[in-house]
């Protein structure tokens, strides 16, 4: 049976190697070959293996054929959908999962099941279970795809989605088919007037039925920098205290039936109930998932009289839920749900199994304590690389606080909130127990805001020492330093001599200078880098209190290990290339700033200034004076190379016109720039033929969105670049593009092509 699953598991996740899905010929041959396999040697594992893969590479290829059918440019139809999403009736949301049901559109070849995620502004309430006929423009899901930050399009896959629709007004309008309520949404709205009067509604939401959002980005802040944001989800803990607590109802039930037979597993199925309900009343989230399959074999296991060791329980529950969705292997819960379990494990594994039974009562709370710290360390220690990976970082002070909050949310606040929606059909009493989960909410949530600031963001750089520290962590425990000293010394000698060595590689191949065209959809952030230092131009769109500053710009900054910022221009005021300044400037308070228009702290950003900075001359070109608010004409034109002259150069553009080319043309020098940045995005308005006669690039690069309203770039200005024999890249195909500049040459990288490949990214973009 091991075998078995660890064969599958193996196929399952294997998923995650294909750039491109391989034909189903291809898998047939792989299940023929595990056929022969075990004729030959009866073994099942080769058979496993191939079948897993196919299952995976199947389903792949259904949700690759949905999206497919849904047209590349946005298509106004009509849709009829089943709302999937939970609604807080205190908490207006714009974004919703829903079902595609129907629809109309003789463009689009249909195929169930579908789901979108749709945006409807000034919606009316809506609950879920209910059915809409809605007009939207329907369209793909294309992400933004840099080095760092969210990916939209690994975020669809895990969570199912295929599309995006944009609920539209016109002469159609929206109607609702069918006003039926899901029995978990109808529960909800019983809840909701019974928090009316906490102070913490949100979280109490959160903690009841998975819904954080409530939640502010102060909260999110708090909750990330004290390592207590996965106690906002409803972990495999919760579900394990609801079990029991159903066990011990279960038990007081069956002492007060006759003592029969009849009633023997009463207190196990009454615990897997509660399980089962709290999980239902989740969404049937992953963590909620996984801990109530293992619940459920573990009950099997008892009625059974089956002994199974916690691995094999962990190993069966692991290739389930991979059975059941092989998608969900890309989203974070699952790596960090089963890593902890997992760590658990190890340490039950390693840990110390002397008896307590001898030791007196403070000597038995001392060693519980201690092995609570233990555990802690461990999760500390082991669950790095996992953190970095998907969260970019670190919380400092989670051993401490998790030691605090855990038992307490566990053993107070969560019972507390299961008696309180248990009994929500008798509000009084339900309201005084939401009442006391509020309150014991509150340490938890001045510890959180306690350590506010314990967030540490990593550099990728770092990546091969976190994983040496888990590694270590681990080693040290099962090989004694006493006994194998020798093989800590040469694992330290090993890691010490790679580090130098690849050091003294990157010091050899130091480019002279590189330039980032930040994947940023509509707008535009450069980063100019030498030698860990960096200059921004423009800082992106800003929207809702978000912006891409802080969404793509400092994520980028901590993987590339740069905590500083030394200069800051800003080509124009349009929120698409200044909207990010406030956050940037807040964050980073870089020494040096330049813009085209009157601003506070700002040095002027006009036509023949220069300044020098890491051997590189700023050249300004454009435009002659600052305006009280400069517009696309007024943009701040730059020209960048080595102070030297060596290397190639660059001419970053901004959003400006015919006419200021035309005009900067003849009024300052003419100086060739081997990679020109494509001014105003694209624009039929811009890139004159007398601009690429003067400049003469061999490359340009545009920023720009997919599905923007203007239908940027324009066909005829890229048929213009091509005409000239210049290279065109666009972030919408290519994600950030990085140009590395040396002495004689520049390398073009293309994210989408070269660094993030995978089998789910759009493979239609590098047709259009």
């Amino acid at each position: 049976m091991v075998q078995i699953f660890i064969a599958s598991i193996s196929g399952y996740l294997s998923l995650h190697f294909f750039n491109t899905l391989p034909p189903y010929w291809f898998l047939l041959l792989i299940i023929v070959f595990g056929a022969i396999m075990f004729m030959v040697y009866r073994s099942v594992v080769f058979i496993c293996f191939s079948l897993a893969i196919f299952l995976a590479v199947f389903d792949a290829n259904q949700y690759i054929n949905n999206i497919d059918n849904i047209p590349t440019n946005s298509s106004n139809t009509t849709i009829d959908v089943s709302i999937s999403t939970l609604f807080n009736e205190n908490i207006p949301s714009e974004y919703f999962e829903a079902k595609v049901l129907n629809l109309s559109s003789s463009n689009v070849d249909f195929v169930s099941p579908l789901r979108v995620m749709v945006f409807w502004k000034d919606a009316p309430i809506l609950k879920q279970g209910q059915i809409w006929r809605l007009p939207v423009r329907l369209s793909r899901i294309v992400g933004r795809v840099n080095q760092a930050g969210f990916d939209r399009e690994q975020h669809a896959l895990s969570r199912g989605l295929h599309g995006r629709a944009v609920v539209t007004s016109g002469k159609v309008l929206p109607t609702q088919l069918s006003s039926s309520m899901s029995l978990r949404q109808q529960w909800l709205d019983k809840v909701t007037p019974l928090l009316k009067n906490t102070d913490h509604q949100s979280y109490l939401t959160a903690l009841t039925f998975g819904l954080r959002d409530g939640l502010e980005a102060q909260d999110w802040i708090d909750l990330r920098d004290s390592g207590l944001a996965h106690l906002l989800a409803i972990s495999g803990l919760h579900i394990g205290l609801a079990m029991l607590i159903g066990w011990w109802i279960g038990y007081l039930l069956r002492l007060c039936l006759p003592q029969t037979g009849y009633w023997l597993w009463l207190p196990l199925l009454c615990g897997l109930l509660f399980a089962f309900g709290y999980a239902w009343l989740a969404g049937f989230s992953l963590p909620t998932i996984r801990a109530l399959l293992m619940c459920l074999i573990v009950g099997v296991l008892r009625i059974t009289a089956i002994n199974w060791r916690p691995w094999q329980i962990l190993l069966v529950t692991l290739g389930l839920c991979l059975s059941w969705d092989p998608f969900v292997s890309y989203s974070a819960g699952f790596w960090l749900s089963f890593g902890a379990v997992i760590i658990f494990l190890v340490m039950v594994i390693i840990g110390n199994s002397s008896a307590l039974a001898d030791l007196s009562w403070q000597q038995r709370w001392y060693q519980h304590l201690k092995q609570l710290c233990k555990v802690q360390g461990y999760l500390l220690l082991l669950m790095l690389p996992m953190q970095w990976w998907w969260f970019g970082g670190v919380s400092l002070a989670a051993p401490l606080t998790n030691l605090i909050a855990v038992p307490w949310l566990s053993f107070i606040t969560v019972p507390l909130v299961l008696i309180g929606v248990i009994t929500v059909w008798w509000p009084a009493l339900s309201s005084f127990f939401w009442l006391l989960a509020d309150y014991s909410l509150t340490p938890i949530l001045h510890i959180a805001a306690w350590s506010h600031g314990a967030w540490m963001m990593l550099p990728a750089s770092i990546t091969p020492l976190l994983v040496t520290i888990a590694v270590m962590t681990v080693v040290w425990s099962l090989l004694p330093l006493l006994y194998f000293r020798w093989i800590y010394i040469s694992i330290i000698f090993i890691v010490v001599v790679s580090w130098w060595w690849e050091n003294n590689n990157e010091k050899k191949n130091q480019p002279l200078w590189v330039m980032t065209v930040l994947d940023v959809g509509h707008g535009l952030a450069i980063l100019i880098e030498k030698q860990q230092r960096v200059f921004i131009y423009d800082t992106g769109n800003a929207w809702d209190g978000k912006s891409i500053a802080q969404s793509v710009i400092e994520p980028i900054l901590a993987h590339k290990g740069i905590s500083a910022i030394d200069g800051l221009v800003l080509s124009h005021s349009d929120n698409d290339h200044a909207g990010g300044s406030d956050y940037l400037i807040q964050r980073y308070q870089p020494r040096d700033k330049y813009s085209s228009d009157q601003r506070d702290g700002f040095s002027a950003c006009i036509m023949g200034q220069k300044w020098q900075w890491q051997g590189l001359e700023f050249s300004v070109k454009w435009p002659p004076k600052t305006m009280s608010r400069a517009k696309n004409s007024d943009s701040c034109v730059i020209h960048i190379q080595a102070v030297s002259g060596e290397g190639p150069s660059v001419l970053l553009t901004g959003d400006i016109d015919a006419k200021s080319e035309l005009v900067m043309l003849t009024q300052v020098q003419t100086e060739p720039a081997d990679i020109l940045v494509v001014p105003h995005h694209g624009s039929s308005t811009s890139s004159t033929q007398t601009l690429l006669d003067s400049i003469q690039p061999s490359a340009a690069i545009v920023s720009i969105g997919y599905f923007n309203p203007w239908g940027l770039p324009s066909a005829a200005i890229k048929r213009r670049y091509q005409a000239n024999n210049i290279g065109w890249f666009s972030t919408q195909d290519s994600g950030q593009v990085t140009v590395t500049i040396n002495q004689n040459n520049y390398h073009i990288k293309q994210q989408r092509y070269h660094y993030s490949r995978a089998w789910y990214r759009p493979q239609w973009l590098a047709k259009e």
